[in-house]
């Protein structure tokens, strides 16, 4: 159920961008989603294909980033772990804004 809510919500996004673009319909949407945000993406292109039939979904995986707050490095922290890679500090920053991002609407 989780997909299908989260189908809706990309489908309202693109609707909003469409009309702030003035398109009169949609063919296809392209997204990013964070791999830490829980989204099955193979069930979210199925649903997403139950909302919205006519329109391809085209789905990006984004894998989070981070950079240390004492070191400066940055890089790419591990499920259950955001200790730096470089110096084991724990004071980090999730560079990963947002969970989904709409990347295009055609």
């Amino acid at each position: 159920m989780h997909e299908v809510h989260t189908a809706k919500n990309i489908l309202k996004m693109a609707k909003a961008e469409a009309d702030l673009r003035g398109l009169s319909s949609i063919r296809s949407i392209r997204v990013r989603i964070g791999a830490w945000t829980g989204i099955d993406i193979d069930h979210l292109r199925h649903d997403f294909q139950t909302v919205a039939p006519t329109i391809s979904l085209h789905v990006e995986p984004v894998e989070p980033s981070a950079r240390c707050e004492d070191c400066g490095a940055d890089f790419e922290p591990k499920p259950g772990s955001l200790n730096c890679d470089k110096c084991g500090s724990r004071k980090v920053t999730l560079n990963q804004e947002k969970d989904i991002e709409l990347v295009g609407v055609e």
